[in-house]
């Protein structure tokens, strides 16, 4: 009744650079690659992306270079971008192999500013939600306060997020109560008490339970205050911050180093009558040798109970029996299960397309049914019935001209 289901994680702070290294160790695709254990969604959380006025001018028309470079890397994979959100310097970005994109359902966006009294977006957060497989999933990155005075910030700052964003599906409308949530970013949260010579040498000794004892993060999670209803696993991997960039030495001139880079995970398991959900985590670790940014980046994967025969609402297409140069072109459909909302809209893509961004033309979905021949799959032409037939059916005339060449 139930079935696994991959999720990788991926946050880095990227310092407003522009990609020059190598992603695919990040994104777990070393060689020799296995097809069968590729995860079936990827998520990456970006924060400092840069955002000067240029870059989202070029944004309009192009994708940013970072989200360029980690699509290319995923589509020989058959990865489709379905959904991302910026809050400035803050990029999250949803890929999923192209098999489950029909069982992906109530893709929705969030986002919440917290800089500067919540008017400005260079600090909050950024989520994305949907349904896959009968179960409902909301990923969150963000990016907090920085400096070590900032705790009561970065407090205020999750909590803000957590009550401002919702969401349009009854079950799920608000970030908590999802089946399952996941929650990454550069949450700044720092190590209190140590001397920058204490933490140093504890970084060479290897001895990082002492410095997580006094880590800022685990602290709050403890007393309440924040992340209380999420766990995480206990980082094995030195802190991700501060180092000098273009090296992998710390900047212990200027910061003491800290695991400001994280990943959190929350399910319910009782959230269905006779099945128990379930999650395990495969991996948490940083990459050291990614040299460009201050940070390291951080990812996780993890496998995750979903519904193997969910009762998902379907669309159905009939097969488009011909397509004439320069003229319009109609897609009939029928429902299974499902209501046709004002909102629906159908797309026109090229085989192997990599984004739902990359549409050749939209129509909105007609909100009402027509009666068509039961006998249309199979005839040459459409016909079109206003008698009672065995099918009811909607049509769209698709504005998109098939050209020659």
């Amino acid at each position: 009744m139930l079935q696994n289901f991959r999720v990788y994680l991926l946050t880095w702070n990227v310092v407003g650079r522009q990609p020059v290294e190598d992603l695919h160790l990040m994104l777990g695709l070393e060689d020799p690659i296995d097809p069968l254990k590729l995860p079936d969604v990827y998520i990456v959380g970006l924060q400092e992306v840069s955002s000067k006025p240029y870059d989202r001018v070029v944004d309009l028309l192009f994708d940013d270079p970072w989200v360029n470079s980690i699509k290319q890397i995923l589509r020989p994979w058959d990865y489709v971008k379905v959904k991302q959100i910026r809050l400035q310097g803050i990029i999250l970005l949803f890929f999923c192999k192209r098999t489950h994109l029909v069982h992906i359902r109530r893709t929705q966006t969030a986002y919440t500013r917290t800089g500067f009294g919540g008017v400005w977006g260079n600090k909050g957060g950024v989520s994305i939600r949907f349904n896959v497989y009968g179960c409902s999933l909301c990923v969150v990155n963000c990016h907090f306060a920085p400096h070590d005075k900032e705790l009561q910030q970065r407090i205020y700052e999750y909590n803000t997020i957590v009550d401002s964003q919702s969401f349009d599906d009854p079950q799920s409308n608000n970030i908590l109560t999802h089946d399952y949530v996941f929650w990454m970013g550069d949450l700044n949260f720092r190590i209190d008490d140590f001397l920058t010579e204490e933490i140093k040498l504890m970084i060479e000794r290897e001895e990082f339970a002492p410095l997580l004892a006094k880590d800022q993060l685990c602290q709050i999670r403890k007393t309440g205050q924040a992340f209380g209803e999420f766990t995480e696993e206990t980082p094995t991997f030195p802190p991700t911050y501060r180092f000098i960039i273009d090296s992998e030495e710390y900047d212990y001139l200027n910061r003491r180093p800290a695991w400001t880079d994280r990943i959190l995970y929350h399910f319910t398991r009782n959230a269905y009558d006779q099945v128990s959900l379930d999650l395990e985590q495969h991996h948490y670790k940083s990459y050291p040798y990614y040299l460009q940014s201050d940070h390291k980046p951080v990812s996780s994967a993890f496998s995750i109970k979903v519904f193997s025969e969910p009762k998902e609402d379907l669309i159905i297409f009939f097969p488009v029996q011909n397509w004439r140069i320069n003229t319009d072109g109609i897609a009939c459909y029928k429902t299974v299960r499902a209501d046709i909302h004002t909102w629906d809209w159908i797309g026109l893509y090229r085989v192997q397309f990599s984004s739902i961004d990359e549409y050749l033309c939209y129509v909105w979905a007609s909100t009402k049914p027509l009666v068509i021949s039961s006998s249309t799959p199979e005839s040459e032409d459409l016909i079109v019935s206003t008698q009672e037939s065995s099918t009811r059916a909607h049509c769209a005339w698709l504005q998109y001209q098939i050209l020659r060449g």
